[in-house]
């Protein structure tokens, strides 16, 4: 519901708000026009006044009555020009000469014709001075011959559910409303989105190079206005730049940042001594499920190498296992484990998300199979930590999430993370996943994403995510590879974002990260002068 004060409606000289109407129109484009597709109860044509342009996935609106107005998004558009049919510009060349039929605006055969889908309808009342404005199901059709404008900032805000206070609001950048807003230096941001919709988790996807990255560092930077701890889980060092920027700290692990032993599930650490023979792998499994159950009944709050190798040696005489095989499987136990230098003692998160903002883990040295073994670990430490309230609500960001939860397949760290997805925001767990590939990746947990911010994508790719792409219409779809860069389509529930639109992400208040090395003035620089 949404008050405006001194706002009314342009549209009859009859209206009671007819003294009133800034607040609500703010540009007329064009009429409603009726042939044989238009105007229906889903969709209507727009021919639109001369040298008046909008683009696709804008918001325009079209009365009903003085108390009622339908809101539209286009989704495409055509120009009528019979001096422009082929056998036209044929004769022109073949005689050398040139156009001389009038300009749009003088002419009458010369139009262009917008299509727009039916998303809402707006409800007006008055009380007192001010006026009263409600969004609802549309229930009416539009009207042929009445006039179409775009809307205000506060009726596309009520319309797809923004937000107006930004300092109450994820500020993320604005909608595309008409082509002059391209030539404002620093227009005015309306992307104003609900900050509770991170708890039901955010997905953003993209090729290399469209601004998925950029995008999210907006995001995050948003996140981190609440004070709302952010763990990054850095697969590419993109965001080590944004951690830093905004005051928090990167950790490496293997140096400065190591998962306990009891993090792991048993297959993983049974995979991480695959040398054992079958009769030292029942030791390690038995006495590694022991130690897990021991930390269920509370009797212990972890467990490392050295407490695995004493209870191997306590359990091997009722495993029948004798002194040769135990000394065998101990042996090659600690050398397996000790190679893997990010295991080790657990990393304090209650301190790290007292004092800092931003947690990075630089994970941009390990292999595929070491990195899904740290996220893994790191996101059951950090779940078991917050659903027994020893931490804070928290972000946790998965870069590259197609490497660890991928379409068809398991990984170390899929299942904690469909859990994580599933019940996050019972919890406070908010979970944001990252992709190049939207193919590769396990759908059901992206469809639990309830926003996502969708950037140029291949055909195959964009194939992959229609049964996430909410109510954004296949044209809409088709010409996301076209959208240049840092454009993308914002979607979701309607309780987070009711209706797909296409949105320019805002500057970065925080420049770092992500920036792609410029190899040739490396190459001109430090190799090939140096041959010289």
């Amino acid at each position: 519901m949404l008050f405006l004060t001194n706002s009314a409606i342009l549209w009859t000289s009859n209206s009671p708000f007819s003294d009133m109407d800034e607040n609500i129109l703010q540009e007329d484009i064009g009429s409603v026009v009726a042939d044989e597709f238009s105007p229906t109860f889903d969709c209507f044509r727009i021919k639109a006044d001369a040298n008046k342009y909008v683009y696709p996935g804008t918001l325009v609106a079209t009365p009903i009555d003085k108390n009622h107005f339908l809101i539209g998004r286009i989704k495409s558009s055509l120009e009528v020009n019979p001096h422009e049919s082929a056998s036209r510009a044929k004769v022109r060349e073949a005689l050398d000469i040139e156009p001389d039929y009038p300009e749009e605006k003088l002419s009458t055969n010369i139009y262009r014709v917008y299509e727009a889908d039916v998303i809402e309808e707006g409800i007006l009342s008055k009380e007192g001075e001010a006026i009263k404005m409600e969004v609802s199901e549309p229930s009416d059709m539009p009207k042929a011959g009445a006039r179409v404008f775009i809307p205000t900032e506060e009726v596309v805000a009520n319309a797809m559910g923004f937000l107006r206070e930004e300092d109450k609001a994820l500020v993320l950048g604005r909608t595309k409303i008409t082509n002059g807003d391209e030539d404002q230096e620093n227009p005015k941001n309306n992307v104003l989105l609900k900050p509770s919709l991170i708890q039901r988790h955010v997905f953003v996807g993209g090729t290399t190079g469209s601004g998925k990255s950029y995008a999210t560092g907006v995001i995050l930077e948003e996140v981190n206005k609440f004070k709302i701890p952010i763990i990054i889980l850095d697969s590419q060092n993109e965001y080590i730049g944004l951690a830093e920027g905004l005051g928090g700290v990167v950790l490496k692990p293997g140096d400065d940042y190591k998962v306990r032993l009891s993090s792991l599930t048993e297959g993983e650490i049974l995979g991480l001594v695959p040398t054992l023979p079958e009769v030292g792998r029942n030791l390690l499994a038995f006495t590694f499920l022991q130690l897990k159950r021991e930390i269920i009944r509370g009797e212990r709050g972890g467990f490392g190498l050295d407490d695995i190798l004493i209870e191997m040696s306590n359990n091997a005489p009722s495993l029948q296992v004798n002194t040769n095989s135990l000394q065998i499987a101990l042996q090659r136990t600690r050398s397996s484990l000790e190679r893997h230098r990010f295991l080790g003692d657990e990393t304090n998160w209650k301190d790290l998300l007292r004092d800092q903002p931003v947690v990075n883990i630089d994970c941009g040295d390990l292999d595929q199979h070491q990195l899904q073994l740290v996220i893994g670990a790191t996101l059951r430490e950090l779940q078991h930590l917050r659903k027994s309230v020893e931490i804070p609500p928290y972000v946790a960001v998965l870069d590259e999430a197609h490497l660890l939860v991928p379409e068809g397949e398991d990984s170390p760290c899929k299942q904690v993370i469909r859990e994580g997805v599933r019940i996050g925001r019972h919890y406070g767990i908010c979970m944001f996943l990252i992709t190049q590939s939207p193919v590769d990746i396990d759908k059901k947990t992206i469809r639990q994403c309830n926003t996502r911010f969708i950037f140029a994508l291949e055909p195959d790719q964009l194939e992959s995510i229609k049964g996430v792409r909410a109510d954004a219409t296949e044209d809409m779809l088709q010409r996301l590879p076209k959208m240049p860069v840092g454009t993308c389509i914002l979607s979701g529930t309607y309780e987070t974002v009711k209706h797909a639109i296409p949105i320019k992400i805002r500057k970065r208040n925080i420049e770092s990260g992500g920036k792609t090395p410029d190899i040739f003035t490396e190459m001109t620089e430090k190799w090939i002068n140096k041959k010289k």
